[in-house]
């Protein structure tokens, strides 16, 4: 069985769905809102840094291309899909099965 439009579900909803055989649980959109939101948040973080490539809070001659370069922002997206995914497993019992 598969367990779509798990949306929003609660853990107990989650837990009940399994108990009766579910197997399979889609969760791409909470994953992709989960990547958007490590990059919004650091593009919120660091917005002072990303207005120009020179002068930022730490002074008007400060260089800014450790803060827009795009890997550092998209790192961010990647770590909070990693703890997304680990909580995925976590709801579906699946920590240390093999």
């Amino acid at each position: 069985m598969s367990f779509t439009g798990g949306l929003g579900s609660t853990e107990a909803e989650i837990q009940e769905a399994i108990s009766y055989g579910v197997i399979k649980m889609n969760i791409d959109t909470d994953m992709q809102y989960a990547f958007t939101s490590g990059v919004r948040d650091y593009m919120g973080e660091k917005a002072d840094y990303l207005k120009s490539q020179i002068g930022s809070p730490d002074g008007p001659e400060s260089p800014n291309k450790k803060y827009y370069d795009p890997r550092v922002r998209l790192r961010q997206g990647e770590l909070l899909f990693v703890e997304r995914l680990k909580k995925a497993f976590e709801d579906l019992n699946n920590v240390n099965t093999l």
